[in-house]
């Protein structure tokens, strides 16, 4: 159980409490897109997500920023990351293709090598047990988990991962 129990879980990203992460040394931070950021296929992102995000950068509790989005393939996918990472000041994405996606490493890998980062300074955000935590924790990175935004993917409904999810967080205590 221990792989699918985040570090911590918030109800969104504004709740972060990166000041606190910040003493632990945890200043680089993996972000989920869809139903972290934003709703799945919306550019729009919440003000207090925005704001949380710049105070965070501007008080130096968030050093490196990088997104990271399973987006399968499709170019306007991989389009809408870079305009949100864009929307957000944020240089680093990583768009991840059908082979390479999340909770294997390589999105995780090629995000702390573009923010110059180790699993001990990392930390991953993002609303997905069996993506975001499951791929955070094989590597070692910090893992937070958010309460997702919006309506599901219709892969994730398929395969039941949300009903999985709430019984693993049912068991941790978590909900």
């Amino acid at each position: 159980m221990h792989r699918y129990t985040p570090d911590l879980y918030c109800h969104n990203i504004a709740d972060v409490p990166f000041a606190s992460l910040a003493k632990k040394n945890i200043v680089n931070i993996c972000l989920d897109v869809d139903n972290t950021l934003a709703k799945r296929d919306s550019l729009l992102i919440d003000y207090q997500t925005i704001k949380a995000l710049d105070n965070a950068r501007k008080k130096g509790h968030i050093k490196n920023i990088c997104i990271v989005s399973n987006i399968i393939w499709g170019h306007s996918r991989e389009e809408r990351v870079r305009k949100i990472a864009e929307q957000l000041e944020i240089e680093h994405y990583f768009a991840a293709r059908f082979w390479e996606r999340k909770p294997g490493a390589k999105p995780f890998l090629e995000a702390m090598r573009m923010m110059n980062s180790q699993p001990e300074n990392t930390a991953i955000i993002g609303d997905q047990i069996f993506t975001d935590v499951l791929g955070g924790k094989r590597l070692g990175l910090y893992t937070i988990l958010v309460r997702p935004l919006g309506e599901d993917h219709w892969t994730t409904r398929l395969t039941g991962r949300r009903r999985r999810e709430m019984h693993i967080l049912k068991h941790i205590g978590f909900e």
